[in-house]
This record gives C-alpha cells, structure tokens and sequence, in this order.
C-alpha cells in the first residue's frame, strides 16, 4: 500500500513554467540504547519493522511519495515544506507510543532538505540523511530553507540548532506542539450494482435488489413464469446476498448461462454468481432452442 516510488526529480511545472521544489523526509529507526548486549537480533528486528510498517501506513494515509527504502527506514518526497513537516511529526507520533522493551530505546530520527529541480539530487538526499542523524532519537531536524518556507504558524515551532561544527543551517522542529493532522477522508467506494433486469421477447421483469429471493420457473406462483418445454415447475432461485445476485438451479434438466465470450455454464443442482449480463436458458442450451431464452443484466 504505500505510494509508488517514482523518479523524484523528472519535474512537476510551476504555473509560470519554472520547475518546482521537493522536500525530502530521510526518516530511520535506530536502536539508540540497551542495557543488554546479548538482546536477540530478531526480536531487535521485530520491533524495528514495527516502527517502519507505522512510517509507511502514515505515509499512505497523508500523501507524499515514497523515493525508496533505505536500511531500517524511508526516503520519502512532499510538493510542500508543510506537509513534509506534517507528516513528519505524525510519523514521530505514532512511533513514539509503541513500548519499550527489554530496556532497550528504539527511536526515530528524521531529516527534512528541500530538493530543487534541476540540481544533484543526490546531494539533497545526503544532506537529508546528514540532517536525520544531527541530534537524539525522537527529533526532527529541517534545513533552514525548508522553515523559511513554512506558515508563520508552523515555524513559531522551530528553534535553530547551535553549532559551530554543524555545516549547515538547521533547525529543530518541536514535533509534541504541532497540532495532529486529520487523514483525508476516504475515497467514496462506488455504488454497488444492485438491480437485476431479466429480458424476454418484450417482457421485461425489474427487480430493484430490494426482493432478497426472485423464483422462477412454469408454475404461475414464480415471480418469473416461463414456459419452456424442459424447464421445471420450481426451476430456479435468484438469490441477492451481499451485493450480489446468485442463481440457485433446484431442477432436473440444469440452467444454461451464457456471457460474453466465455463458454455456456450448465447449472445442475448448484449455484453460480451471475456476472454482470448474459443470456440464461432453462432446461436447455440457447444454443438448441432460442426462443425460450432470457437476457439478464445487473446494474
């Protein structure tokens, strides 16, 4: 699930022409301390996994996309210094309520550079990682052009790091104080075909998905009456279950479906999920007798 990796940097256009800026988040889980040297590598690399399947469902849930995996953590790109931030902090947020175990500190260390069009790219992502490993675990580090463009609100949260050996201008983003950012709302899942339309001749039956059980067969009491020589008096059941219209054949000849290029199904004492349109027949293939055959179509 999260977002395709892409080739960061092929540009995306500004309105006036100009290529636009990325925003790398260089984001890595360490284990920062145990009082254990004998701690088993496989527990230590449970919890380590369980710290990156968390980035990466944050990742999913509030945009932005994933460059590549890097060992023990994400190279990931925003269109905006804001969301990289954002995202950023949800990250430390959901990484710091797991539990400590065993005593050993496992935190998370993330970098913020922006990426501009049309430079070495691989430079970014370098000063991105510098950048993730400048203070402890649980920090937040973003290069000063990347608060320059931040909302006031955001970089009233920021404070300069001192240092004379830093080489770069940075500062330290207090990630507790920033307000959680709401996940979009999902996508609407689209309308579930429901209706159920058998044709015959100029005969037309409608069924709106609201009647759970359609009968057809020659008796005159069937929702649907046919008069096919081979057909049975109770012949078969259209079942609507869970979005979907399943044919129940209770006769002695079978039921025949056909849709589109597939071959004709027989239905002899069993079941089958209608597909989307077809053609269905009782008693006898469409292919002997086509008078006595339906047209159906779900929607």
């Amino acid at each position: 699930m999260h977002n395709k990796a892409r080739s960061l940097f092929s540009g995306t256009h500004l309105a006036n022409g100009r290529l636009a800026t990325s925003y790398l988040v260089h984001a890595v889980v360490l284990s920062v301390s145990s009082a254990s040297n004998s701690l088993d590598d496989a527990l230590l690399g449970k919890l380590v996994r369980r710290r990156l399947s968390r980035l990466e469902r944050v990742l999913d849930a509030h945009g932005g996309t994933l460059v590549r995996l890097v060992p023990q953590g994400l190279l990931a790109a925003f269109d905006t210094a804001e969301s990289a931030v954002l995202v950023a902090c949800e990250m430390q947020r959901r990484c710091a309520v797991i539990p400590q175990i065993l005593e050993t500190q496992i935190g998370l260390k993330i970098g913020i550079c922006p990426a501009p069009a049309g430079q070495d790219q691989t430079a970014a992502e370098d000063a991105a990682a510098e950048l993730a490993m400048l203070l402890g675990a649980g920090s937040i580090v973003a290069a000063a052009k990347v608060v320059a463009t931040l909302p006031e609100i955001l970089r009233e949260k920021t404070s300069v790091i001192a240092g004379e050996n830093l080489g770069v201008a940075a500062h330290l983003v207090d990630w507790g104080t920033i307000p959680m950012r709401p996940a979009p709302a999902p996508a609407p899942r689209p309308k579930a075909r429901t209706g159920l339309i058998l044709r015959h001749g100029e005969t037309i039956y409608r069924f709106d998905g609201k009647k759970s059980v359609i009968t057809i067969g020659r008796d005159p009491g069937n929702d649907v009456v046919i008069d096919a020589a081979k057909a049975s008096r109770q012949h078969c059941r259209i079942i609507h279950r869970l979005d979907h219209h399943v044919l129940v054949d209770l006769s002695m000849n079978g039921t025949f479906i056909k849709s589109g290029d597939a071959p004709e199904q027989t239905i002899r004492k069993n079941m089958v999920t209608l597909p989307g349109c077809g053609l269905i027949s009782f008693g006898q293939s469409s292919q002997v007798d086509g008078t006595q055959v339906f047209v159906f179509e779900i929607g």
